[in-house]
Protein backbone atom coordinates (compact mmCIF):
# COMPACT_ATOMS: atom_id res chain seq x y z
CA UNK A 1 0.00 0.00 0.00
CA UNK A 2 1.72 3.15 -1.08
CA UNK A 3 0.99 6.47 1.12
CA UNK A 4 -0.12 9.07 -0.57
CA UNK A 5 1.64 11.80 1.57
CA UNK A 6 4.93 10.33 1.09
CA UNK A 7 5.20 10.87 -2.51
CA UNK A 8 5.10 15.20 -2.32
CA UNK A 9 7.40 15.26 -4.82
CA UNK A 10 5.59 13.23 -7.23
CA UNK A 11 2.46 15.28 -7.02
CA UNK A 12 4.76 18.23 -7.72
CA UNK A 13 5.39 16.88 -10.52
CA UNK A 14 1.96 16.43 -11.26
CA UNK A 15 1.01 19.88 -10.58
CA UNK A 16 3.47 21.71 -12.76
CA UNK A 17 2.53 19.19 -15.34
CA UNK A 18 -0.97 20.07 -15.39
CA UNK A 19 0.02 23.43 -15.07
CA UNK A 20 1.99 23.71 -18.26
CA UNK A 21 -0.45 21.06 -20.05
CA UNK A 22 -4.23 21.82 -17.74
CA UNK A 23 -6.88 19.80 -19.16
CA UNK A 24 -9.54 22.07 -19.90
CA UNK A 25 -7.76 24.74 -22.84
CA UNK A 26 -10.72 27.18 -22.23
CA UNK A 27 -13.06 27.69 -19.26
CA UNK A 28 -16.28 29.44 -20.32
CA UNK A 29 -18.01 31.31 -17.54
CA UNK A 30 -21.80 34.03 -17.78
CA UNK A 31 -20.66 37.15 -15.92
CA UNK A 32 -23.89 36.77 -13.12
CA UNK A 33 -23.76 40.99 -12.52
CA UNK A 34 -21.75 43.77 -13.90
CA UNK A 35 -17.95 44.40 -13.74
CA UNK A 36 -14.94 45.89 -15.48
CA UNK A 37 -12.46 43.20 -16.12
CA UNK A 38 -9.03 44.57 -17.09
CA UNK A 39 -10.65 48.25 -17.60
CA UNK A 40 -13.22 46.93 -20.03
CA UNK A 41 -17.23 46.43 -19.14
CA UNK A 42 -18.64 43.47 -18.73
CA UNK A 43 -22.27 43.21 -18.60
CA UNK A 44 -24.44 40.55 -16.93
CA UNK A 45 -24.43 37.29 -18.66
CA UNK A 46 -21.24 38.03 -20.91
CA UNK A 47 -19.17 35.12 -21.42
CA UNK A 48 -15.36 35.51 -20.33
CA UNK A 49 -13.21 33.04 -21.42
CA UNK A 50 -10.28 32.01 -19.43
CA UNK A 51 -7.56 30.38 -20.78
CA UNK A 52 -5.14 28.13 -18.20
CA UNK A 53 -2.76 27.75 -20.92
CA UNK A 54 -2.32 31.25 -21.26
CA UNK A 55 -2.55 32.15 -16.88
CA UNK A 56 -0.77 29.58 -16.37
CA UNK A 57 2.02 30.85 -18.37
CA UNK A 58 1.64 34.57 -17.18
CA UNK A 59 5.10 36.06 -16.43
CA UNK A 60 3.55 37.58 -13.55
CA UNK A 61 2.07 34.96 -11.94
CA UNK A 62 5.17 32.30 -12.54
CA UNK A 63 9.18 32.66 -12.19
CA UNK A 64 10.36 31.03 -15.33
CA UNK A 65 6.94 30.42 -16.70
CA UNK A 66 7.45 28.13 -19.37
CA UNK A 67 10.41 25.91 -17.31
CA UNK A 68 9.07 22.72 -15.86
CA UNK A 69 10.49 23.30 -11.85
CA UNK A 70 8.21 20.86 -9.91
CA UNK A 71 9.44 22.49 -6.67
CA UNK A 72 7.62 25.42 -6.88
CA UNK A 73 4.74 23.24 -5.73
CA UNK A 74 6.70 21.85 -2.65
CA UNK A 75 7.36 23.88 0.64
CA UNK A 76 9.10 25.98 1.39
CA UNK A 77 7.58 27.80 -1.92
CA UNK A 78 4.40 29.57 -1.03
CA UNK A 79 1.30 27.64 -2.64
CA UNK A 80 0.17 29.59 -5.92
CA UNK A 81 -2.52 32.72 -5.61
CA UNK A 82 -6.18 30.87 -6.14
CA UNK A 83 -6.66 32.59 -9.28
CA UNK A 84 -3.20 31.85 -11.14
CA UNK A 85 -3.81 28.04 -11.17
CA UNK A 86 -6.98 26.41 -12.44
CA UNK A 87 -6.56 23.14 -13.78
CA UNK A 88 -10.02 22.11 -13.13
CA UNK A 89 -11.80 25.07 -13.00
CA UNK A 90 -12.02 26.90 -9.41
CA UNK A 91 -14.73 28.21 -7.16
CA UNK A 92 -18.43 26.62 -7.27
CA UNK A 93 -17.88 24.97 -10.81
CA UNK A 94 -14.81 23.20 -9.78
CA UNK A 95 -14.20 19.76 -11.64
CA UNK A 96 -15.74 17.45 -9.02
CA UNK A 97 -13.44 14.81 -9.78
CA UNK A 98 -10.24 16.96 -9.13
CA UNK A 99 -9.34 15.76 -6.04
CA UNK A 100 -9.61 11.95 -7.01
CA UNK A 101 -8.13 12.60 -10.41
CA UNK A 102 -4.98 14.33 -9.11
CA UNK A 103 -4.50 11.28 -6.24
CA UNK A 104 -4.97 8.89 -9.15
CA UNK A 105 -2.23 10.79 -11.23
CA UNK A 106 0.19 11.09 -8.56
CA UNK A 107 -0.34 7.16 -7.57
CA UNK A 108 -0.52 5.68 -11.14
CA UNK A 109 2.59 7.81 -11.92
CA UNK A 110 4.65 6.54 -8.43
CA UNK A 111 4.24 2.86 -9.52
CA UNK A 112 5.26 3.57 -13.18
CA UNK A 113 8.33 5.38 -12.19
CA UNK A 114 9.15 2.78 -9.24
CA UNK A 115 8.59 -0.41 -11.87
CA UNK A 116 9.70 0.97 -15.41
CA UNK A 117 12.81 3.08 -16.83
CA UNK A 118 11.46 5.14 -19.22
CA UNK A 119 12.84 7.13 -22.34
CA UNK A 120 12.02 9.29 -24.92
CA UNK A 121 13.14 7.72 -27.84
CA UNK A 122 11.98 10.05 -30.62
CA UNK A 123 13.45 13.65 -30.04
CA UNK A 124 10.64 15.46 -32.00
CA UNK A 125 8.69 18.03 -29.90
CA UNK A 126 5.05 16.89 -29.03
CA UNK A 127 2.68 19.62 -29.88
CA UNK A 128 -0.61 19.91 -27.70
CA UNK A 129 -4.00 20.78 -29.70
CA UNK A 130 -5.78 23.27 -28.43
CA UNK A 131 -9.48 22.09 -27.80
CA UNK A 132 -11.72 22.42 -24.74
CA UNK A 133 -11.19 18.76 -23.68
CA UNK A 134 -9.35 15.80 -25.32
CA UNK A 135 -11.60 14.03 -27.33
CA UNK A 136 -11.01 10.23 -29.23
CA UNK A 137 -11.18 10.28 -33.20
CA UNK A 138 -14.30 7.71 -32.82
CA UNK A 139 -16.77 5.99 -30.89
CA UNK A 140 -15.09 3.02 -30.15
CA UNK A 141 -17.35 -0.03 -29.99
CA UNK A 142 -17.18 -2.23 -26.67
CA UNK A 143 -18.41 -5.97 -25.80
CA UNK A 144 -19.34 -6.43 -22.16
CA UNK A 145 -19.24 -9.83 -20.53
CA UNK A 146 -19.75 -10.77 -16.76
CA UNK A 147 -16.04 -12.10 -15.52
CA UNK A 148 -15.87 -16.06 -15.08
CA UNK A 149 -15.50 -16.77 -11.37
Amino acid sequence: MVDIERLKFTRAVVDETMRLYPPAFLIARAAKAADTIAGLPVKPKDVILIAPWVLHRHEKLWRNPDAFIPQRFLAPAPPPDRFAYLPFGVGARVCIGAHFALVEATLALAKLIGAFRIELVDKAPVLPVAVVTTQPDRSPKFVIRPRQI
